[in-house]
């Protein structure tokens, strides 16, 4: 299987680069736009965020830059005895939850099964110099907050996502910023099951990359066993079946004890 591609993302945005001291770079990735300046004792970074259209979503590029942090929203400044020009970039998942609200709501019916497919965009580890010292972390793409439980006392904070979950692989869209997750529904009650948003567990999850750079995360299965009850989730040890030469890349934010979590059903289908 394969995704639809709008452009390559074999070669990847987030690898080391070198910048001279005195020079900066500019990367444009989706809606962001993140420069960084090397100094002589010090990194500056610096990004802004424009309106989402059809069009960045599938593009990345890199470019030398003499822009300063004064013309973007976001700035910061790193002190160092020294730099050494050398800055690399990580992606990795989102550090809460992804509260994902599919764009039109479904219903799964009595002892039916489905794979939905569902992306959440990644944020961007920033690390400099040899020992790669770590300075910030950006999402490349900023979703809303959310409070995701039954009461304003019970629950946690979340991101907001808006998803088409879609149930066939090749009608997503290959994007170079966010990642892909299978998630398996499986209702074994009596009743229909309706599902207005998916809790998806990110920071639980690990990050990797299949060999046409498209980045995934392990299968997460939700599975209802009977009306009103609890509801079981359980995340794969390994990369998808989907993702062909997968690879590592980052390892979950959170260490579980087991690979099946159960929590209260209203805590995975909303």
């Amino acid at each position: 299987m394969c995704l639809t591609k709008k452009n390559s993302t074999s070669a990847s945005w987030w690898n080391q680069s070198h910048i001279e001291q005195h020079h900066g770079k500019l990367w444009r990735i989706g809606t962001l736009s993140l420069l960084v300046r090397c100094l002589p004792n010090e990194w500056q970074i610096a990004y802004s965020r424009k309106n989402e259209s059809e069009s960045d979503l599938f593009k990345w590029n890199v470019s030398d830059s003499d822009q300063t942090p004064e013309n973007f929203k976001e700035q910061a400044r790193y002190v160092f005895h020294e730099t050494s020009g050398l800055v690399s970039f990580s992606p990795l998942l989102a550090d809460r939850p992804m509260i994902c609200r599919p764009r039109t709501p479904f219903n799964l019916t009595a002892g039916e099964e489905i794979t939905l497919y569902v992306s959440t965009p990644l944020w961007l580890e920033i690390s400099v110099g040899k020992t790669q010292k770590k300075l910030t972390e950006i999402p490349i793409h900023r979703p809303s907050d959310t409070w995701f439980g039954p009461t304003t006392r019970e629950g946690e904070l979340c991101y907001a996502s808006n998803t088409a979950a879609r149930l066939i692989l090749e009608e997503l869209p290959q994007r170079p910023h966010r990642a892909v997750t299978p998630v398996l529904i499986r209702n074994l009650a009596d009743s229909v099951l309706s599902i207005e948003r998916l809790n998806v567990p990110a920071p639980l999850l690990p990050l990797v990359q299949d060999a046409d750079g498209q980045m995934w995360t392990p299968k997460v299965t939700l599975t209802r066993e009977k009306d009103g009850d609890m509801a079981g989730l359980k995340i794969d040890t390994k990369a998808p079946k989907e993702a062909s030469e997968a690879k590592v890349l980052r390892k979950p934010r959170i260490k579980t004890s087991s690979g099946a979590l159960i929590r209260a059903f209203n805590a995975v289908f909303g």
